[in-house]
């Protein structure tokens, strides 16, 4: 068939505008991902450790080795002389001796530069230390941390770029998202080079500050010895010339995502929620698969009703049938592209921007500790029978008559016969099981129904637990989940995840933590389509 000049133009001019886009997103991804495989292995995650009980001691937090075994961390997670466990991402653990750290008296918070040192015989990987006096505003930059909330083994990556190089607080300032745990990790160049120390952050997410390195080579010679510098040691050391990084010009840029999704609404816990939608197109019908667990009753998109189909509570998927017609639809491959961490992530929102990110890891197990059923009632530990010792004011258990003192003989028509059994029949429900639960009280028994709710949110006044739209309700209890540093509130969740050569990826199921939301891979979804 001959095809019309014109066509042929359009068609050529489509595949040229093509090939740039993906050597920019094949130059950016490769720096990014051969400066994580280079630094990674020196970033390590640490705790107070007591090497004559040999038991743990402290809190986690983060940090990176440099040459000859020294640790840079921060000040706030160090006391000079005490020993700290190390562990590194191949598996490997050394002991540390805390040295030298400076918090001047003024303000404790300033400089929070802190050194330490491995004293456990082995050839461990360092870093190299770059240059923070180089750095520029708009500088791409990394962070390989590890966050406390999701107490992995392995970091996880942010990416992010340098808004000050040196703020009036004298701190870098960058949008490499931090949490908790974070603290004393890696701020690094694309040239894989030590730019700073993980230090603090404000609510906004944006905000987020590290100790420059170049502090740390100032005062190397003093900070070899294991003291608390209150003001600025007087011996100071040569710092190194600066060293220029690796500059990016060119990112790549969001495709066009229409007819991928659609915004949900539906009627659920008495008001209207709103929540993203993935519109796919699987086996000749048309699917919106979105998280289950914000998708109540009477779900619409726009104009168009769409029936449930099918929800599994250990994905927190739903899968919707819409009862007319919707434009699109994502095909899903029987073959997928494989996740690698530090792969561009475009997540196409409904009324808004489309948000840009990085994977940051995975694929991991997330364990139910915010998403189990809540009862409001527990047992005295290790009691035998299962005795009731406290109940929640406000509680299922308390609507629902139970007292101190009942004895729970079944749940769900399983015997318990302590209170071992009786929380690992709990570990399994879900918020919005009806738990069938006997208990005795005196001579009489007898069983109610119970739906169960999720857990209280504790939030602690810290800045990462404030930051614009919270976290998703439902977030744990996942099986093989990817991590993501994309910036999304709980109600854009359920939309689809595009990589930089437009590839369908998956869905973000929840925001997890200031620093992770959660991603579903594609195969994932497939699995739940087909089951």
């Amino acid at each position: 068939m001959m095809i019309k000049p014109y066509r042929l133009f359009l068609a050529i001019a489509l595949l040229v505008s093509w090939i740039p886009q993906r050597i920019m997103a094949q130059t950016a991804e490769s720096a990014i991902q051969k400066t994580i495989a280079k630094v990674r292995p020196a970033c390590v995650r640490l705790w107070g450790f007591d090497t004559l009980q040999q038991v743990r001691t402290g809190a986690q937090f983060s940090a990176v080795v440099a040459k000859d075994g020294y640790i840079l961390t921060a000040a706030h997670v160090s006391v000079p002389g005490n020993t700290y466990k190390v562990m590194f991402p191949d598996g490997r653990e050394a002991i540390a001796v805390a040295l030298g750290k400076i918090e001047l008296a003024d303000d404790k918070t300033i400089p929070d530069v802190a050194l330490m040192k491995i004293v456990t015989k082995g050839n461990w990987p360092n870093v190299e230390i770059g240059s923070s006096a180089a750095l520029q505003k708009g500088e791409p930059c990394l962070s390989i941390a590890y966050p406390e909330s999701l107490n992995q083994t392995q970091p996880t990556v942010r990416l992010g770029k340098v808004t000050a190089s040196l703020n009036n607080r004298g701190f870098i300032s960058s949008t490499c998202l931090m949490e908790p745990g974070d603290s004393g990790g890696p701020l690094i160049n694309l040239s894989g080079q030590l730019i700073g120390l993980h230090s603090a952050i404000e609510i906004a997410e944006d905000k987020n500050y590290d100790v420059p390195v170049d502090l740390y080579e100032k005062y190397w010679t003093a900070l070899q010895q294991p003291v608390v510098y209150h003001r600025w040691p007087e011996t100071v050391s040569a710092i190194p010339a600066v060293k220029t990084s690796l500059h990016l010009t060119s990112w790549p840029k969001a495709g066009n995502y229409s007819g991928t999704c659609v915004k949900l609404t539906s009627h659920l816990d008495g008001k209207v929620q709103t929540v993203m939608g993935t519109i796919l197109f699987c086996k000749g019908q048309t699917f919106v698969v979105s998280k289950s667990s914000m998708v109540g009753s009477n779900v619409a998109a726009g104009n168009t009703t769409l029936s449930i189909m099918a929800r599994d509570p250990n994905t927190d998927l739903v899968l919707l049938r819409p009862n007319t017609k919707l434009k699109g639809g994502i095909k899903l491959n029987e073959t997928d592209h494989p996740l690698q961490t530090g792969s561009f992530l475009f997540a196409p929102l409904a009324d808004t921007a489309t948000i840009t990110g990085i994977l940051s890891g995975g694929p991991l197990d997330l364990p139910k500790t915010n998403s189990a059923g809540f009862l409001g009632a527990t047992p005295m530990h290790n009691s035998s029978p299962a005795k009731i010792f406290f109940v929640r004011a406000g509680s299922p258990a308390a609507l629902s008559g139970i007292k101190t003192g009942d004895v729970v003989t079944q749940l769900n028509g399983q015997p318990i016969a302590d209170a071992g059994t009786f929380a690992d029949v709990m570990s399994k429900t879900w918020p919005g099981d009806t738990l069938k639960i006997k208990v005795k009280r005196g001579a009489e028994e007898n069983e109610r129904a119970i739906i169960l709710t999720y857990p209280p949110e504790i939030i602690h006044d810290h800045p990462a637990e404030h930051f614009t739209g919270g976290k998703s309700r439902r977030r744990d209890g996942f099986k093989q989940i990817y991590t993501t540093d994309l910036v999304l509130r709980p109600e854009q969740c359920g939309g689809p995840i595009f990589d930089a050569r437009h590839h369908f990826c998956g869905i973000v199921i929840a925001r997890y933590s200031r620093v992770n939301s959660l991603l579903i891979s594609a195969d994932g979804i497939r699995q739940f389509i087909l089951k």
